[in-house]
């Protein structure tokens, strides 16, 4: 698969098979928190990278494939903003036309002050904005976005799409220790999403290697306390824990499965060994001679081992 990955272990959204438009990072933002890594330049030019029929075309396969074990969403994700893809449209309505199963746009919501690009994402099942600063000073601290949006289009954007989208409306704020967590900052996010009115707030933190080495989760007391402050709308993200169904995938295949999938993000063993059905033993074997190969490595982030790669697929 091109441009389809996982089904990957989301905290948010279950065993979600993913689609990443880009080849490379392409994104508006370069957030310190990064699970995917920096972004080597940001951009708001709109344009066409994944090929959409391509895109489909991997995705009928799948589903004909995998009858049996549909993912819970299928969701826009991966390497950069998805709405930067000036044919989104297209593929949103082609994937309604082959499959009930839920479609989710994660975004940073950069761009949904532009009215043509909120029009192309409206027909989504669950529109998933972020959040992550009550203020113009954190925004540039934390999200570090391309000069040509500033804090006051990302909330103009976020408040408009709330007026506009008519299916689920999903806030995440992720929480970072010591940068947004503060009581001034919480409370202003607060007024923020007072304002923006989305349906629940899905408070995140960092569980993932992030961009920037000094960063680190926030603490369960801050984030109970953030959402406290949210009320009956907070969410707050917990672990994933729904296992797939048992599969028989093993040799070349599998470690195929496991390039691609921490070849977008760090994942744990138990993380994949959950969302594709493989017992943790077989995972671990086939992790360990990925290693050997130098096609993937660990790494440590706040005392948890994460697989990441090395060598990205074909290369």
């Amino acid at each position: 698969m091109r441009w389809l990955f996982g089904p990957v272990p989301s905290r948010r959204f279950g065993r979600s098979l993913g689609i990443d438009l880009f080849t490379r990072k392409t994104c508006t933002f370069d957030c310190v928190y990064c699970e995917v890594g920096r972004t080597p330049g940001t951009t708001d030019a709109v344009d066409i990278f994944a090929p959409v029929k391509d895109v489909l075309k991997e995705l009928r396969h799948y589903l004909t494939e995998h009858h049996d074990d549909l993912p819970d969403f299928i969701t826009f994700a991966g390497s950069g903003e998805p709405t930067l893809h000036r044919k989104i449209d297209e593929i949103i309505y082609g994937i309604k036309e082959m499959t009930t199963v839920p479609v989710v746009l994660l975004t940073n919501g950069s761009l949904l002050h532009r009215e043509v690009v909120l029009n192309r994402v409206l027909d989504v099942d669950y529109l998933v904005p972020s959040l992550d600063a009550g203020c113009p000073e954190t925004y540039r601290f934390v999200n570090r976005p391309t000069a040509a949006i500033p804090y006051e289009k990302l909330i103009e954007g976020l408040i408009a799409a709330r007026k506009a989208y008519h299916g689920h409306y999903l806030l995440e704020v992720l929480l970072v220790d010591g940068i947004n967590t503060s009581e001034e900052e919480l409370q202003k996010l607060k007024g923020w999403i007072d304002k923006i009115e989305p349906d629940a707030v899905q408070i995140n933190t960092v569980f993932r290697p992030p961009a920037e080495s000094n960063v680190h989760a926030a603490s369960e007391k801050a984030i109970q306390h953030f959402a406290e402050l949210i009320g009956e709308k907070a969410v707050p993200v917990a672990y994933y824990t729904r296992r797939g169904v048992k599969r028989h995938v093993q040799g070349e295949l599998l470690k195929a499965v496991i390039l691609k999938t921490v070849g977008i993000r760090p994942c744990t063993i138990r993380e994949m060994s959950d969302s594709i059905g493989v017992s943790e033993n077989n995972m671990e074997a086939a992790v360990r001679e990925l290693m050997t190969a130098g096609k993937v490595h660990e790494v440590d982030f706040d005392g948890v081992c994460h697989i990441a790669i090395t060598v990205k697929p074909g290369e």
